[in-house]
């Protein structure tokens, strides 16, 4: 096989496997969202909210951070995804600021 066709190979692989690890991270990111922000507005008065109220924000902020994180970020998440370093604050914030006016989000 030639050099460049086991280059191109193992580049395909690399993408597939970031790929992976953003899903794992979307996925285990997003439960982990839903659950404190349902916790934090527990005290919010005239509507119960559920789950089911954060999804969309949720998934707009994981999108955020995968698309934002450096591949040494996204691993350190894959193998901690509760952990809460500084970094992952403040994108979260910057996330935040991007998804609260998100026009797919509805109030």
């Amino acid at each position: 096989m030639s050099i460049f066709r086991i280059s191109l190979s193992f580049a395909f692989l690399l993408v597939m496997a970031n790929q992976s690890f953003a899903q794992v991270i979307s996925k285990d990111y997003q439960k982990n969202c839903v659950s404190e922000q349902v916790n934090e507005h527990k005290s919010v008065k005239g509507k119960k909210l559920t789950a089911e109220d954060f999804a969309a924000y949720c998934t707009c902020q994981a999108d955020f951070i995968n698309k934002n994180a450096t591949n040494t970020q996204v691993n350190e998440l894959v193998m901690n995804p509760k952990a809460k370093p500084e970094w992952l604050k403040a994108i979260e914030f910057k996330a935040m600021k991007v998804c609260i006016t998100d026009p797919k989000m509805n109030t």
